[in-house]
């Protein structure tokens, strides 16, 4: 790589990027001020032998990288590029020459031979000295928000980041060498011993003259030994290394077992190993050679191990069956530093570790990682001695079911290690020979968990993602172990049978870190799950619990099951009740790069266990929940429910009573499917056939007709369903929530038809038409939707679906329940009316399409006036339908509006909304809000006590100057990464100021009502202030 001469980051550019008050660990200008933090070598390395001048990073993760330079040598920065590429961690380069700024996405492919094509590429904005200053600081803040990804998205594509591209190659070369007649597993093991040498030789260990020397001079690299195509050489060539690094990795080709005979190796499969070894290539798509290339001295091994696991993900059968799936290596980070931080010294010192089911080993490598970054800091040294090192490596201690997958952890940590150490003093050991000690089979192990005693099997730290699946037969293990031990295992669940006999093997004062289905651990209500939990809270201690139920979609690719980090340990008697930490962070911009989690102040919370116990779903409520949805949801919660006057069909069922002259409620049928796996035998059904059928896609809200619907195709059935209710006056209800309106539907209908379990009916008996009208109307307001939102387990956790349990759950008070009985009977005759007109206009062959947003509008007008609701509860659910609701659960490449900037009205609401609802605790003073600057990503908003201004912004207001004021108040800079402090509040004088970023998420009515009740205190404090001086 050629190298341009980097100077330091010069105060005036700091101060234009507003970087003047950041230090560690957020920006790094030396080697030396990296300590003891995540990803320390990547920056020691950008640092020194990249050579840029700073490294800026979010939330501990490298995403600017800074260099300053006299003059802009292009070619210097093209090699810069690539090499940031292949460490595949920062997003963002920053080159400053010449008095120009010019800012690189580090995401685009690196070419070799790039022509103009490279600014063309990746340059995507060039900032002079004469540029505002804002423009220069809204890169950083970009950067903090994700903003800057979403902008300027067509530079920052994910699968062109050096993990996909890596991962095709793995892929490409996988098939092709099966294609060339090599078994699956030799193919995946010639490939790992591959990376290993192609590491070797990229960090120096194994030199020109170490391939001159195994080849008779007739090579000097190892794509040339490779492209000799000479298999007894290539087989010489293993003996070497298996005698100078011992291990496991060079018994043979295709081999780890020094027992049995080694799959035959062909020139054909040399040649296909040259074309990954060359890295110039992207394999899996065009096989254009102009790439840049990946080179293994660059990647972080942690990478590598990612893109393994992943690659082993790829056997979608095994993984499916397994329930084991890869984990993201920006989530194995969040993992591994929640963790850490709650370690005590002596953990972090000589502490053991433990994944019990390790895949790849990212969790251990990770783990090794920063047993070795804390020796540095707590030795003061960057020179960690190999026996040391050896030490510190038989911390480290992994199992899995799956072989393959723990060799690539060996090799995982055989790269880890060698990463500590220098090429140089490498070099020398080697001439001791036997330089790799043995994990395989010691510290790695192919075992099953369950089969392993605690005795003499205790750790200080147990991580990982264990498996989840709860599909495979009784015989397993993992059921076997519960049912001997008498630890509940709801749904099969393997994850529930690992966190309980995790516990066994802690030592005492040990930390456990697992992600778990966050739906089986902290949703779902079903009475087992629920006994399952308490207990799991009483007999463990959970230190936090982190819900990544939002980002479902986000994080693992082929499973989009919900999930949570829960770190606990042993429980103490002595701490009991206890409280924890919980955590509920909301999908945003930076999840477009894949790196950051964004772990905003504001989503998170403290729980005590005791609300665990008391409330099967306080997790599910608490993860979009602030205090005024509280209220208002404990209002709903006093009325009378659905299951006060339903009854649920299965319970007659089961108790042999017949539905009678009752409110009833059942699901429709299950049709009967040759093909699926169940063993339950054809029914028979008198209904369905006969009667018209209603497929959902011909669901009519408010009122179902049957005119038109022909019969389903066969009568035969796997489960007949509720047949009291495919005639007669009942409301059908389907099961899922409608995303476009973000409404549950209800229908009126008294006409006989089936219909599939997908749809839910409530059998109305006589004389209580006009009820279930007004039920019906009710089900299909906002109201509906937003208490099932906060108070069911799945919809907006795991699937956007509302069942039977969770139906009956909803509220429905007569008019005698509610404040305004007046007021709620009058509403109610409307309501009536509004699914009357809905019936006579289905009934109709030929009618006009009506309006159904005016209707539902109407409809939620009269509800809110059922339910004696005040202007700021109503704004509470409106801005949970209108913009929460539609941001649930994002898509990757999704864009909600709930992440975009709010427009000036939107501001001007949340700051009137703001004022408004403070006046209530300052009786006859005004409060005055005033917006006084504004960028892209944040804005600063002034409160006045006594004011007497109506709401106005500064369009000449500065960020930066603004910053800097309040700084000289408060006496202390006012820096850091204010997207995660949403709710910082900074007091000068008889003002407040709030610093809050740009998106509309902080800007809601909704959030005004909460942020009132954080700033009330804050503001009846400052308006005892003139009065102390007064009396002073």
């Amino acid at each position: 790589m050629s190298t341009t001469l980097a100077s330091a980051l010069a105060p005036e550019w700091k101060d234009r990027l507003g970087l003047t008050h950041r230090r560690s660990p957020e920006l790094y200008e030396s080697a030396e001020a990296v300590s003891d933090v995540p990803h320390a070598p990547a920056i020691r390395a950008a640092l020194t032998e990249m050579g840029v001048s700073a490294i800026f990073c979010v939330q501990g993760i490298p995403t600017v990288a800074i260099l300053e330079a006299d003059y802009y040598d292009r070619a210097a920065i093209i090699d810069l590029h690539g090499a940031l590429w292949n460490q595949g961690l920062a997003s963002l380069l920053l080159v400053i020459a010449d008095d120009t700024l010019r800012a690189f996405s580090l995401a685009r492919t690196p070419l070799s031979d790039p022509g103009d094509a490279f600014e063309a590429r990746c340059l995507f904005d060039s900032l002079s000295l004469t540029t505002e200053t804002l423009k220069f600081q809204n890169l950083i803040y970009g950067a903090e928000s994700g903003r800057l990804w979403k902008d300027y998205g067509e530079y920052f594509p994910p699968k062109e980041r050096i993990d996909q591209v890596l991962l095709d190659n793995l892929n490409a070369s996988h098939d092709l060498l099966q294609k060339a007649a090599l078994a699956p597993d030799a193919a995946q093991a010639l490939l790992i011993q591959a990376m290993f040498i192609a590491y070797l030789e990229d960090r120096e260990i194994v030199t020109p003259s170490y391939f001159a020397a195994v080849s008779d001079k007739s090579a000097d690299s190892f794509s040339a030994l490779l492209e000799k195509g000479d298999v007894d050489l290539f087989r010489s060539f293993f003996r070497t290394l298996h005698a100078d690094f011992n291990g496991d990795l060079f018994v043979a080709p295709c081999s780890f077992e020094s027992m049995g005979e080694a799959p035959e190796v062909t020139s054909a499969h040399l040649t296909i190993l040259a074309r990954f070894r060359s890295g110039r290539e992207e394999m899996a798509h065009s096989g254009q050679q102009r790439f840049w290339g990946y080179d293994f001295r660059y990647i972080p091994i942690e990478l590598v191990s990612a893109v393994y696991d992943r690659f082993l993900g790829e056997r979608e059968a095994e993984r499916r069956a397994n329930g084991a799936y890869y984990t993201p290596m920006f989530l194995a980070d969040t993992v591994v530093s929640q963790v850490w931080e709650m370690l005590p010294e002596a953990t972090r010192t000589t502490g053991n570790f433990l994944d019990p089911a390790c895949g790849s080993g990212v969790f251990l490598v990770r783990s090794f990682q920063r047993l070795c970054e804390h020796w540095r800091a707590k030795h003061k040294t960057q020179t960690i001695s190999w026996k040391t090192l050896l030490s510190l490596l038989s911390q480290i201690h992994g199992w899995d079911l799956n072989g393959g997958a723990v060799r690539v952890a060996v090799f995982s940590l055989y790269v880890a290690l060698l990463e500590e150490v220098s090429p140089r003093d490498i070099r020398k050991l080697i001439t001791r020979g036997k330089l790799l000690p043995e994990l395989w089979g010691k510290t790695l192990v192919c075992r099953d968990f369950f089969d392993v005693s605690p005795d003499g099997a205790r750790y200080e730290v147990i991580i990982g993602n264990p498996p989840w699946t709860s599909r495979r037969g009784p015989a397993r293990s993992s059921v076997q172990w519960s049912k001997k031990t008498g630890h509940p295992m709801p749904g099969g669940e393997d994850a529930w049978a690992f966190s309980w006999k995790a516990l066994s093997h802690l030592v005492d004062g040990g930390l456990i870190a697992f992600l778990l289905p966050a739906m089986g651990f902290l949703h779902n209500h079903a009475s087992n799950t629920v006994e399952a939990r308490d207990a799991f809270f009483r007999k463990s201690q959970v230190r936090r619990v982190i819900n990544f139920a939002d980002l479902r979609f986000q994080l693992f690719e082929k499973a989009h099951r919900p999930t949570a980090l829960i770190i606990y340990g042993s429980a103490n008697p002595d701490n009991f009740p206890y409280r924890f930490d919980y955590w509920a962070p909301k999908a945003d911009l930076n999840l477009r790069i894949k790196r950051v989690i964004t772990l905003s102040s504001a989503d998170k919370a403290t729980l005590g266990v005791g609300a665990v116990l008391d409330n099967s779903l306080i997790f599910k409520q608490r993860l979009w929940m602030r205090e005024p949805d509280a209220k208002l949801f404990a209002y709903f919660a006093r009325f009378p429910k659905l299951a006060a006057f339903v009854t649920d069909y299965g319970s007659l069922s089961r108790r042999r009573e017949k539905p009678g002259d009752r409110w009833v409620i059942g699901q429709g049928y299950q049709p009967f499917n040759e093909d699926s796996e169940s063993d339950a035998p054809p029914l028979a059904s008198e209904y369905v056939g006969r009667l018209p059928d209603l497929p959902i896609a011909a669901y009519s809200r408010l009122a179902q007709a049957a005119a038109g619907l022909p019969p389903a195709a066969s009568s035969t059935v796997r489960r007949r369903g509720f047949e009291p209710g495919f005639d007669g006056s009942r409301i059908l209800v389907p099961r899922g929530v409608e995303t476009s309106q973000n409404r549950l539907r209800a229908a009126y209908c008294d006409q006989p038809l089936t219909f599939q379990d997908i749809v839910q009916a409530i059998v109305v008996p006589d004389g209580q038409s006009d009820r279930a009208k007004v039920l019906t109307a009710i089900l299909n307001s906002r109201i509906a939707v937003w208490y099932a939102f906060h108070g069911t387990a799945s919809f907006g956790s795991d699937r956007p679906e509302v069942k039977q349990a969770d139906l009956l759950r909803l509220p429905f008070p007569s008019p005698d329940d509610v404040p305004d009985q007046a007021a709620a009977a009058k509403a109610a005759l409307e309501l009536i009316a509004i699914v009357d007109d809905a019936r006579e206009h289905s009934n109709k062959p030929f009618s006009m399409q009506i309006d159904e947003s005016e209707v539902l509008r109407k409809i939620d007008e009269l509800a809110y006036q059922y339910f004696c609701l005040a202007p700021d509860e109503i704004a509470l659910i409106d801005d949970t339908v209108e913009a929460i609701l539609p941001a649930l659960q994002p898509h990757e490449g999704h864009f909600p509006k709930l992440w975009g900037a709010p427009d000036q009205q939107q501001r001007a609401q949340y700051a009137h909304t703001l004022a408004a609802s403070l006046a209530d605790w300052f009786k006859g003073k005004k409060i005055d809000a005033r917006l006084v600057a504004r960028g892209a990503d944040l804005a600063i908003l002034r409160l006045h006590l006594d004011g007497h201004e109506d709401y106005v912004e500064d369009t000449a207001g500065e960020l930066g100057d603004v910053l800097e004021q309040l700084a000289s108040h408060i006496q202390r800079p006012l820096d850091g990464n204010f997207q995660l402090m949403p709710d910082l509040r900074v007091f000068v004088g008889d003002c407040l100021y709030l610093i809050k970023p740009m998106q509309m998420r902080f800007w809601l009515r909704s959030t005004a009502l909460a942020d009132a009740d954080g700033i009330a205190l804050d503001l009846q404090q400052a308006a005892a202030l003139p009065q102390q001086r007064g009396a002073d």
